[in-house]
């Protein structure tokens, strides 16, 4: 009896033990899939409400910070119903959007890449790599956000959530995986407080009215209709140091200045977030006097149920010149385009198409081109917003 008795003993231990060990396996397995995959994805067939329309070519890729959740999903353009990869984050430690330096908090907006860092140009916490993004952007200027220097980067730490000055951190092995993803200054970063589903036909819906505002804007530019054109802006409106005052006296400005203008938009681009939509596209403006290309921003909100723009933001590329009969004296309107863009840079802060402004052998007050543009990043990091005047001078 007694050897019967520890035998059933056995048995006892032996099968709660594998309870046990049942019970932790679907207890993981269950936190597993809640880590890897956002709730509402399972059943529902609901995208994330931030991405209204991709571009024809650019990123193909899309990446979205949720805060609540401590997660990076990476959303690919061909399946928008479930994330290609997700990534454990860590984020600033006080909740809410950045509004000013040492805030620890994180931004919240839509923000591109701006320049990546290898292992060799960072210090041991930054891990093996690290991406800045362009925060403040030109609405977070708008609303009168500061601060600066917000990356996504390693660590030499164990990754603990809400534990940054502000910087979106990953794993090493994270972030060298995201980094084959990503690519500078066209892959879109969404961050956010907490992702929010809709159905795929909520999103055309709200596409097809903003395409609509953008197509109307565009038409009203192109055939000068001036007071039409001004009507897409909202009276909250900003950009180039202008409110919308300055902005329809500008715009008269350039419609008596200019006989016909062409403009096209192509590889339009539509996202949203806390209301306001982003509609960037590369944008070719044409004149007999003056042409310029480049990358368009527009910040909408709703006003009454309309979309209105309440912020522009224009990086301009260098056109190359055909070869042509024309005697080699330089235009007085290109130089005023170039002028324009130079000046517009400026004020934007847009240290990246000033300083592409500068010939190599640029020399001023003692300083070299590679001294002139770590003068102007002081500047820009001292000062939030700069207003420049020209003149006939």
């Amino acid at each position: 009896m007694g050897i019967f008795n520890k035998l059933l003993r056995i048995k006892g231990i032996l099968l709660l033990s594998l309870v046990i060990f049942y019970q932790v396996f679907w207890v993981n397995l269950s936190l597993a899939i809640q880590i890897h995959t956002p709730s509402s994805m399972n059943n529902a067939k609901t995208v994330p409400s931030f991405l209204l329309k991709w571009p024809e070519q650019r990123a193909d890729y899309i990446i979205i910070v949720d805060k609540s959740a401590q997660k990076i999903f990476l959303y690919r353009r061909d399946n928008i119903y479930r994330p290609a990869k997700v990534f454990r984050c860590s984020t600033g430690e006080n909740r809410g959007p950045k509004s000013r330096r040492n805030d620890k908090k994180t931004p919240e907006g839509i923000y591109f890449f701006t320049r990546a860092y290898l292992e060799k140009e960072l210090a041991p916490i930054y891990g093996p790599r690290a991406f800045s993004i362009d925060y403040p952007n030109p609405l977070d200027k708008i609303q009168g956000r500061g601060g600066y220097g917000i990356w996504f980067h390693g660590t030499n730490q164990p990754l603990k959530p809400r534990d940054t000055n502000g910087c979106i951190v990953l794993e090493n092995g994270g972030i060298d995986e995201l980094a084959g993803y990503i690519r500078i200054h066209e892959t879109p970063v969404i961050i956010t407080p907490r992702i929010e589903w809709v159905s795929p036909d909520s999103i055309k819906q709200e596409c097809d009215e903003v395409e609509k505002v953008i197509e109307g804007w565009k038409e009203a530019w192109k055939n000068k209709d001036v007071s039409n054109y001004l009507n897409f802006y909202s009276p909250r409106f900003s950009a180039q140091g202008m409110d919308w005052h300055g902005w329809k006296a500008h715009k008269n400005r350039l419609a008596k200045k200019y006989g016909k203008i062409e403009v096209n938009i192509d590889n339009l681009q539509l996202l949203k977030i806390n209301g306001i939509v982003l509609a960037s596209f590369d944008q070719t403006y044409h004149a007999a006097e003056f042409e310029s290309r480049g990358e368009k921003r527009l910040y909408l909100a709703t006003n009454s149920n309309e979309w209105k723009i309440i912020g522009e933001f224009f990086k301009g590329v260098r056109i190359a010149k055909k070869a042509s009969s024309r005697l080699p004296v330089a235009d007085l309107h290109e130089i005023k385009g170039f002028i324009d863009i130079w000046k517009s840079s400026w004020e934007q802060q847009d240290l990246s198409t000033y300083m592409g402004l500068y010939d190599q052998k640029f020399r001023t007050r003692g300083m070299d081109l590679k001294a002139w543009k770590r003068y102007k990043e002081k500047l820009n990091k001292k000062y939030r917003s700069t207003g420049i005047i020209t003149g006939n001078n």
